[in-house]
């Protein structure tokens, strides 16, 4: 609030209660002190919950099992604290799914960068976070750590020290990342065009894992992705309900198929039946996603019948998803027929 030259004074500073004046220029301003409003999120209440937990776990322990997270924390190289590892570790297993622990592993490992794909990609916008292309970690006991700030206004820079965990994830998704639930019950609104994004990810070991080293990246939210500028896209999906049978000799208990729409690779599994004194069965559909056109795999399956069961084959799925041609196909191609089969997995499409 601006103060007004007047007849009774000039200017004068300092605060008086919950208003404090200032001078700047030839101009004084009055302001009021900024209350807490002592309001939190279930997240922070979970959070706060959480990090005291940990924090009372270290009372709890021996002194010898103190000095082991003492030794351990000068083997670091940095200033960290026994006390400080401990809790740190433990804060990370705890958020991973583990128990506290109150031994001090034999080692530590720390935290990698994540690698990426050919078709790695991001999405940013007030509808989707997004992320696609991830190289999963050669390390089964990896966790994927998440963090993530939205910058408050057009001028605040350099926010890295503001990132906050928004997700840890056990696997991705074929590679795909989904952080849109996640970033709403972190931040609670939606990211706005031209809004700043830091985001940090990092493969975390969730037996003794510590953060390290990161992969950064920094974007104004829009709607089309960060690298190819593209819309967003969602897989294109068949399901059982879609299909009907050329003749009642065939039948489909399960058809679950998807199709990453950038890279053409299907993740799908299937259980049908050959029609009766043929190789293969067929199945119409009503129109798929545009994603399908000629879309063909050669799969692994096996019997599933009471006769030759889990006998291997090749098994021929082809989508034809053009004006004239609404079918699916399942051809037998090689190996021990069987009338029951199934055939699950990730492979590449041909046409």
């Amino acid at each position: 609030m601006k103060l007004l030259p007047s007849i009774g004074f000039s200017d004068f500073s300092g605060s008086a209660g919950n208003v404090t004046a200032r001078k700047s220029g030839a101009k004084t301003y009055l302001s009021t002190r900024t209350k807490h409003s002592r309001k939190k999120t279930k997240y922070q209440a979970a959070t706060r919950c959480r990090f005291a937990d940990t924090v009372r776990g270290y009372a709890k322990i021996s002194e010898d099992q103190r000095r082991g997270w003492i030794s351990l924390a000068r083997g670091t190289g940095t200033n960290m604290t026994g006390h400080n590892l401990y809790v740190a570790i433990n804060t990370y297993r705890k958020i991973c799914g583990k128990p506290q622990c109150a031994d001090a592993p034999a080692s530590l490992k720390p935290s990698d960068y994540i690698n990426m794909n050919d078709d790695f990609d991001m999405w940013l916008s007030p509808e989707r976070v997004f992320i696609t292309g991830v190289i999963p970690s050669e390390n089964p006991a990896d966790a994927l750590l998440i963090e993530m700030y939205a910058a408050q206004s057009a001028g605040e820079a350099n926010a890295w020290n503001k990132t906050v965990i928004v997700a840890v994830l056990q696997e991705t998704d074929w590679g795909d990342v989904d952080l849109t639930q996640a970033f709403l019950k972190k931040f609670i609104t939606p990211l706005t065009i031209g809004q700043m994004v830091y985001m940090k990810l990092c493969w975390i070991d969730a037996e003794c894992g510590y953060v390290k080293r990161f992969t950064r990246f920094y974007m104004e939210a829009r709607e089309t992705s960060l690298y190819n500028r593209v819309p967003f896209m969602p897989r294109a999906r068949v399901t059982t309900e879609q299909l009907t049978p050329e003749t009642q000799d065939a039948g489909c208990t399960n058809f679950d198929y998807e199709l990453s729409p950038v890279l053409k690779i299907t993740s799908n599994s299937i259980s049908a039946m050959h029609n009766k004194g043929s190789l293969g069965c067929r199945f119409y559909h009503n129109g798929l996603p545009s994603a399908f056109d000629f879309d063909r795999t050669y799969q692994y399956s096996r019997g599933t019948g009471e006769k030759m069961k889990y006998m291997i084959q090749c098994t021929e799925v082809l989508i034809q998803n053009s004006k004239y041609t609404k079918t699916i196909t399942l051809t037998c191609k090689a190996g021990y027929f069987t009338d029951h089969f199934e055939t699950f997995g990730t492979y590449f499409v041909t046409s």
